[in-house]
């Protein structure tokens, strides 16, 4: 991910917690406590998270290494204001497999502002569980633009404006699709845009770099149906400058790819990694009849 001073990706370990969860009723089923310390740590691959039901998406690894043989992850959400964590919503997370570095996804339920603790129950393939405790922040109000909010009607550059493509982009193998229309233009058209925030090139990670090349699978199945946009994170590369339109935004960090309906309301915000299969799975819930 690309570096901003205000960017955070928290990841706090609260130790204890399985032991104090039978302090309070829980709200929820939870997972019966798995004995030991784990081998597994759990990373959040984003931030900028509401109350409701945002979307969380987390990476498992064991020690250094990415975990890809994980059979299912059930979360449960502890409300930690008082102190004492409280247990409460519980559910399992979707793997996203067609990701250059698989993760996953869920959706907890989170109603007040404040300090959350998740704890994963994590089941192998051979039927070995290990539990994982990690923390999000969640606020009242996130600083990117939220479900059914509309967004600015941002003037991006495009290559009606600056015709040198690698002037626009990052990216390697550009797709030239992705820079045919300001983001004021789409919400014009009457159809679904998807507006990508990332720096393929400059990311800080191998987390971020694939979010474009997913972009660019779903773009070729659905741009006669969807405007499609990448903003690049940078507006100049030697120095790198910041684009206008993240400030415009309040994006604190990227990549973020917003899918807006056809009248311009923001229909899903996925900060971080998404893959071909998530991102397909929101427009087709948008261009159902």
């Amino acid at each position: 991910m690309a570096k901003m001073a205000t960017f955070r990706v928290l990841l706090i370990w609260l130790l204890g917690i399985v032991g104090m969860a039978g302090c309070a009723a829980p709200a929820a089923t939870l997972p019966t406590p798995v004995s030991g310390p784990s081998a597994f740590s759990i990373a959040v691959a984003s931030n900028d998270f509401g109350t409701g039901t945002p979307r969380v998406p987390f990476i498992v690894f064991r020690g250094a290494q990415r975990l890809a043989e994980v059979q299912s992850v059930r979360i449960t959400a502890f409300d930690l204001r008082n102190g004492t964590p409280v247990p409460g919503w519980s559910g399992d997370a979707t793997s996203y497999a067609d990701y250059e570095i698989p993760y996953w996804v869920v959706y907890p339920q989170v109603p007040s502002a404040g300090y959350w603790g998740l704890l994963g129950d994590i089941t192998l393939p051979d039927g070995t569980r290990s539990q994982v405790q990690f923390t999000i922040e969640v606020t009242s109000t996130v600083s990117a633009p939220d479900i059914g909010q509309i967004p600015p009607a941002s003037h991006n550059r495009t290559l009606a404006t600056e015709p040198v493509l690698a002037r626009l982009t990052s990216d390697a193998a550009p797709e030239p699709g992705l820079y045919q229309l300001t983001v004021a233009d789409a919400v014009k058209s009457g159809k679904p845009t998807v507006v990508t925030f990332a720096t393929p090139a400059f990311c800080q990670s191998r987390l971020c770099a694939p979010v474009v090349n997913s972009v660019k699978t779903v773009y070729h199945n659905f741009k006669d149906r969807v405007n499609f946009i990448h903003i690049e994170v940078y507006k100049t590369f030697n120095p790198l400058v910041y684009a206008d339109e993240m400030e415009q935004w309040h994006l604190v960090s990227e990549p973020w790819t917003f899918v807006l309906d056809k009248t311009g309301k923001v229909a899903a915000h996925l900060g971080g990694p998404v893959s071909p299969r998530e991102l397909t799975a929101a427009l087709t819930l948008l261009l159902q009849p």
